[in-house]
């Protein structure tokens, strides 16, 4: 990183600022002229259509580059950068606002998170770290995620730095998003239920902010109550046709691998590419014997459902489980009460 960029890390233009200020456009370019050293050096500051600084300065109408090498290291052209910082830094504080973090992305999931669930990042450094930011739960100020600018070669990104998010994924979740692409092992944190991401916008920020919901929601687990009687059972469409099973009958055969009992309720959430709840349903009868073995299932016993509700698909996805404390539906599990009163507000309105 410029010792340019160094003094603009966090902060971006205002242009009405800058027009007051006397910046002037060279084609999609902010350009400002003046003087450094007491008028010894005539100055040139640019701020780039990329948002990036470069400050040039001449001495007798040849450049004085030197300030640019880094390896240029006397007394002399040390005092020379001081100056062009001290011109910069008055540019920055007249022009230029300051951001929460250095990368666009960074800030509008921050923003997100804001709007989302009212959490605001703090700085438990106290500032002595630029570009980071911690979020927590209000009630119990425990971490569920943090932003830091960082050295891109710590986490083998092709930058000087980039803004790494990281967050609370727990064992399971976090073994799944290291096979996607994108994700990387925590920087700083605990690599078996951390996970790291870049925020240079290769993942969508509605992918971040779903395992953002979920990164709180294991905070608050055990913070609900689950409803007895309740279900919420997995559906996965690579070895059974769940769609066109009660397309045909509305009961059927379900594997029955938990103590559920007869006028418990089953919601059935359908895997990938569905990844939502679609059906709501009554077990009728349950402990029916079912011997069958194959390469992907074993049943010893089944139970029998009736289905009473359809949802549509984009009602009930895993990204709005995960607001209420579902971060995960591997199999048979109890209903969190705040999930209930969601799926039987939606079954009343059909």
């Amino acid at each position: 990183m410029s010792f340019e960029s160094d003094v603009f890390l966090q902060y971006r233009p205002v242009p009405e600022k800058m027009t007051r200020h006397g910046f002037v456009r060279s084609g999609t370019d902010w350009l400002l002229r003046g003087e450094v050293m007491f008028g010894k050096f005539q100055a040139e500051f640019r701020w780039t259509e990329q948002g990036k600084p470069r400050i040039t300065i001449w001495e007798d109408g040849e450049e004085y580059s030197l300030i640019h090498v880094e390896s240029a290291d006397g007394d002399y052209v040390r005092r020379i950068r001081d100056a062009c910082v001290v011109w910069m830094t008055e540019i920055r504080d007249q022009c230029f606002a300051r951001k929460l973090f250095c990368c666009e992305q960074a800030n509008r999931i921050a923003d997100a998170l804001l709007r989302m669930f009212g959490d605001e990042p703090d700085d438990p450094w106290k500032g002595r770290y630029p570009g980071i930011g911690v979020f927590r739960l209000k009630d119990n100020r425990k971490w569920y995620a943090i932003i830091m600018n960082v050295d891109g070669t710590s986490v083998h990104y092709p930058s000087a730095h980039c803004d790494v998010l990281t967050f609370r994924a727990g064992i399971e979740r976090g073994e799944e998003l290291l096979r996607t692409p994108g994700f990387i092992p925590a920087y700083h944190m605990n690599h078996k239920s951390w996970v790291s991401v870049v925020l240079d916008n290769s993942i969508s920020d509605s992918v971040i902010l779903t395992e953002l919901s979920a990164a709180r929601a294991l905070l608050t687990k055990g913070k609900q109550k689950d409803v007895s009687g309740v279900w919420l059972v997995p559906a996965n469409p690579k070895y059974y046709d769940v769609v066109a099973a009660f397309k045909k009958e509305h009961t059927i055969l379900w594997k029955q691998s938990t103590a559920i009992n007869v006028n418990d309720t089953v919601y059935l959430y359908v895997g990938a590419p569905v990844s939502a709840i679609l059906y709501q349903c009554q077990v009728v009868e349950t402990d029916i014997p079912y011997p069958y073995c194959d390469d992907n299932v074993r049943m010893d016993r089944v139970m029998k459902i009736r289905r009473k509700h359809c949802y549509q698909p984009m009602q009930f996805t895993f990204a709005e489980l995960n607001k209420y404390g579902v971060n995960a539906v591997r199999g048979p599990r109890r209903v969190p009460e705040s999930l209930l009163k969601a799926l039987e507000a939606k079954a009343k309105k059909r």
